[in-house]
């Protein structure tokens, strides 16, 4: 979901930053720190495969404004969707990773997207949970695999598994959750 970071007051006058318009990012780039409502226009799936592929994207902010405008837009949306993070805040807003160019998104991110695109349910990754997995939002599940993470992150992995219930056809999650053997060994 793109967004805007300029801001209307009551006599029309704006103020912050004002991008791209609808070719900001999923998330978007918000230099003042504050969160913003969702613009009127969200990211398509069309949107997502249409991004170029096979490159890193740039690893922090001064990489991206050191871009041509259009590229540096396009390296915002592959950043966005690749490491923000799902919080119970509504809008989104800065991370603690901001530097790198990283946002959180609330639920309503979330389901704007889902509802844009005619899915139900989100299942992403990348980020430790103690359980080994969450349900983020109502329709976003985080799951991380990797069980003692590091060595020593005493969280548990897991793996979610869709399974298409008799009662209403759709794939509904389950579960499976694990944690490290005495034997695993990081280096």
């Amino acid at each position: 979901t793109g967004y805007d970071a300029a801001r209307v007051a009551g006599d029309g006058s704006s103020s912050g930053r004002r991008g791209g318009g609808q070719h900001l990012s999923l998330l978007g780039y918000n230099p003042d720190n504050v969160s913003l409502p969702p613009r009127g226009q969200e990211l398509s799936l069309a949107d997502i495969a249409a991004l170029p592929r096979g490159a890193d994207p740039p690893s922090d902010l001064a990489a991206l404004e050191a871009l041509p405008p259009a590229e540096a837009e396009t390296q915002r949306l592959v950043v966005d969707l690749l490491w923000a993070d799902p919080r119970g805040k509504t809008g989104y807003g800065p991370s603690f990773r901001v530097r790198k160019g990283c946002y959180i998104f609330g639920p309503d991110v979330t389901d704007a997207f889902l509802e844009k695109n005619g899915l139900r349910l989100i299942v992403r990754s990348h980020e430790v949970k103690v359980q080994g997995y969450e349900w983020t939002h109502p329709r976003l599940i985080s799951v991380f695999s990797a069980a003692n993470y590091l060595g020593h992150a005493r969280n548990q992995g897991a793996i979610v598994r869709l399974e298409r219930s008799p009662a209403t056809g759709h794939l509904e999650p389950t579960f499976l959750t694990y944690a490290a053997s005495d034997r695993t060994t990081y280096s």
